[in-house]
């Protein structure tokens, strides 16, 4: 551990070093990292170099070069995140489970509005269910505890959603369809237009998939027939203020392995999501403006061979005042929601809610012109738990255009979901097993971390962060007690990212992640039992030309052991995923498309932590192979 963190300390040197000794002579305006504008770390629109976080950026043009299937694929990649996909997708089977800096504690929005569940202990929100990838401008994600300004949920970070919006007057059409092995056909329609004050966008598209094999070139269960449906209606107000309807509706169909990857008992099931909302956007005046959002979420899933059918339903309002003084910042609003299980077959809570509601005020001032604060407060009222208090300092300095400093220190408390506090308890061969406990507590913690954002020259940039989080109360699931609190926990992380621009054709990214989450007891392995790496290695290549672009991805995964008790998973701990795709605009409106995933064939699991790929599935082993190599190629038609 020593070591590692003496690696992060030089790490954070090199970057020191040349913030003193490489000074950029101008940023051109399309540089595409720390000149970004970004919008979740503050809840205002802010660059992403002045930004006092770690802040990593799903781009347009990544979206659009890489033809992402799901917001959970555009993710993984992210240095610090992590999702444990079942399988061939996240849409097949439990839905993905999204870790930020080792926490499960995530909080998920679609353009600034909350879409998480709290009825389900598996998930935080639908993440490869959300938003169709054609409605996605980009996707901005916030690592390291936020709960100031976005509450319970917040402690590993926020996953913001931003959906695509109208430019400018007219209409245009996007139609788009692939082909792979497997059996997948993907259609998808985008229309989007602006006439006059009203713009709208419409979305609709179909995906199938069918069985596939593994890095090992068993076959494995699996078939997927998903629809989703999105529209958008909005009418410009003037002077920057808008008001936005959005509807949309995600039903699929699928079949997995009853018991991990090589289990040939199938398991059908059926999912079917919706949300709306309203969005009023107003510029007050030239300092102050507002934003309001009323939204309701529900998901529904059934799956018979397990009777079990769930549907939970999420209401939630809010509202945000800015007000922008010449060196202060100020933002301050309200949260409400209400997480709610309206129907449930299985052993989850029918009938029951909780609700919360919290106001929250940040203050960002310019001390000079180098040093600046922040100091923030959150006051959450918890139906199950009462009041809590959850302040914050940032402190940041600008050495200059080029090179930004910060040092948080943030608290955060995490609400136990409604299945950790009233799943019935079940009955297996005999054996009474708790599940809830109405007795829990709240997990309560801290979190510290030091932060650079550097451009070391006009092609090349960097961030670098180190955080330590320190967090009492944990909820541990025991088979004897059920859900239950148990001791303290403190965890180490860091994180460094780098990117370069070598020609106007070739660019490069690399981004490394480490983090050390102590064991919870001597017969088990660090970082959750072996469920986290320690390590993880991203690398993106590409090239850009008139017509043809490239994109290679590598994805290295070091040390997660999983269960300890299981030292068949110690083979499969470290291991490297490839993924390519290219594209080809061989007319103005027609561009030809290809991915190849999983270049080299490996054989790997995103979820598997206990047994190994050779268990006996009536066992329960829950090892899900990832699909091996496979391939994609479609057409695309813009006009």
């Amino acid at each position: 551990m020593n070591q590692k963190i003496l690696t992060a300390s030089l790490a954070a040197l090199v970057l020191t070093t040349g913030a003193f000794s490489v000074q950029a002579e101008s940023t051109p305006p399309n540089f595409y990292s720390l000149n970004e504008v970004v919008v979740t770390a503050s809840r205002t629109p802010e660059k992403k170099i002045d930004t006092n976080a770690d802040v990593a950026v799903v781009t347009a043009k990544e979206i659009e070069q890489k033809h992402f299937d799901d917001v959970a694929q555009a993710v993984k990649n992210v240095p610090g995140v992590f999702i444990d996909s079942h399988g061939a997708s996240g849409q097949v089977g439990n839905s993905d489970q999204i870790y930020i800096n080792g926490s499960p504690n995530v909080v998920v929005l679609v353009d600034g509005m909350r879409r998480n569940t709290n009825g389900n202990s598996l998930m935080n929100a639908s993440i490869a269910e959300l938003v169709a990838m054609d409605s996605i401008d980009h996707i901005e994600v916030l690592k390291g505890s936020a709960s100031t300004l976005y509450g319970s949920d917040a402690q590993g970070g926020v996953i913001n959603i931003i959906t695509k919006k109208a430019k400018e007057d007219g209409v245009s059409t996007t139609l788009r369809t692939s082909f792979g092995d497997n059996s997948k056909e993907k259609y998808t329609l985008y229309n989007a237009g602006k006439e006059g004050n009203v713009f709208w966008s419409i979305e609709a598209g179909k995906e199938l998939q069918g069985n596939y094999e593994d890095g090992w070139s068993r076959n494995v269960i699996n078939h997927l027939n998903a629809k989703h449906y999105n529209a958008k209606l909005g009418y410009d107000l003037g002077n920057d203020s808008s008001v936005v309807v959005n509807y949309e509706k995600y039903k699929a169909d699928y079949t997995s392995p009853a018991n991990g990857s090589i289990d040939k008992t199938p398991a059908k099931g059926r999912k079917d999501n919706d949300a709306i909302s309203l969005q009023y956007n107003a510029k007050l005046s030239d300092r102050l403006s507002n934003q309001f959002s009323i939204y309701r979420n529900t998901t529904s899933f059934d799956i018979p061979a397990q009777y079990w059918a769930m549907k939970m339903k999420t209401t939630g309002i809010s509202d945000q005042l800015t007000y922008t003084a010449n060196k202060q910042t100020l933002t301050g609003g309200f949260d409400w929601y209400k997480d709610e299980v309206p129907y449930n077959m299985g052993s989850a809570p029918e009938g029951d809610s909780v609700h919360n509601i919290a106001f929250y005020l940040q203050d960002k001032i310019d001390l000079t012109d180098q040093w600046n604060i922040t100091p923030g407060v959150r006051v959450d009222h918890h139906s199950a738990f009462g009041t809590h208090t959850s302040p914050s300092l940032s402190i940041g300095f600008k050495q200059n255009e080029n090179t930004n400093y910060y040092f948080n220190y943030k608290t955060f408390f995490v609400a136990p979901n409604m299945y950790q506090l009233y799943a019935p308890g079940s009955t297996s061969y005999g054996t009474y097993y708790p599940i809830g406990n109405k007795d829990l507590k709240p997990q309560e913690g801290n979190t510290i971390e030091f932060g650079i954002n550097h451009n070391f020259s006009d092609t090349l940039s960097g961030t670098f962060n180190i955080f330590h989080t320190h967090a009492k109360n944990l909820i541990h699931y025991d088979y004897v007690n059920g859900y239950e609190n148990t001791g303290k926990a403190n965890v180490n992380g860091f994180s460094l990212n780098l990117n370069k621009d070598f020609s106007q054709h070739w660019s490069a990214s690399i981004g490394y992640s480490f983090i050390h989450m102590p064991a919870t007891a001597p017969n088990k392995n660090i970082n959750s039992d072996g469920l986290l790496p320690e390590s993880t290695l991203n690398i993106n290549v590409g090239y850009q030309a008139d017509k043809f672009n490239a994109n290679l991805s590598g994805r290295g995964i070091m040390n997660r052991y999983g269960n300890k008790a299981k030292d068949e998973m110690r083979n499969y701990a470290n291991y490297w995923v490839w993924d390519l795709a290219a594209n080809y605009q061989f007319t103005k409106e027609a561009i030809l498309f290809a991915r190849v995933n999983n270049i080299f064939d490996q054989f790997y699991t995103d979820v598997g932590t206990s047994y190994g790929p050779n268990a006996d599935p009536t066992k329960y082993q829950y090892w899900y192979s990832a699909p091996g190599r496979n391939f994609e190629i479609g057409l695309q038609f813009q006009f």
